[in-house]
């Protein structure tokens, strides 16, 4: 189990420590399909091991649509054992909000990286999506 942990752990922050020329999604006027994504979700001012899920987003003129996967470890997951669940959504140049099953994710983009806050069961959560794949040692480009 322990390994497991550092295993994931590894490739979660592979893709993060890597510099590479991952696609930027542009949020007006284009449509992009299946961009693979790396989330990672907390309660706030805790440190404790993040809930992980990987999203395959389509991107079409600030929509957003896509599907996640639970990848977690943790056995309490929001969305524990969850496969193919819709993600809804939409961005524009300051504000990013992508909804999974009954919780809405709000924050901002930049680049290729997501981050924000959602309330889950009446507790305040940070988030933040890294675009890539998990386990890929890499950056999507």
């Amino acid at each position: 189990m322990t390994r497991r942990l550092a295993l994931l752990g590894l490739a979660i922050a592979l893709p993060l420590a890597l510099s590479s020329t991952a696609r930027a999604v542009t949020v007006q006027g284009v449509v992009v399909r299946n961009v693979p994504y790396v989330i990672g979700f907390r309660p706030i001012n805790t440190h404790q091991q993040p809930y992980l899920g990987q999203m395959h987003l389509n991107f079409n003129n600030g929509i957003i649509s896509g599907h996640y996967t639970d990848i977690s470890v943790r056995p309490d997951s929001p969305f524990a054992n969850a496969h193919n669940i819709p993600v809804s959504g939409g961005v524009d140049s300051r504000h990013l909000t992508l909804i999974i099953r009954n919780v809405t994710f709000r924050g901002s983009m930049s680049g290729t990286a997501m981050s924000g806050s959602a309330t889950i069961h009446g507790r305040l959560f940070t988030f933040e999506a890294q675009q890539g794949s998990p386990g890929s040692g890499r950056k999507e480009t």
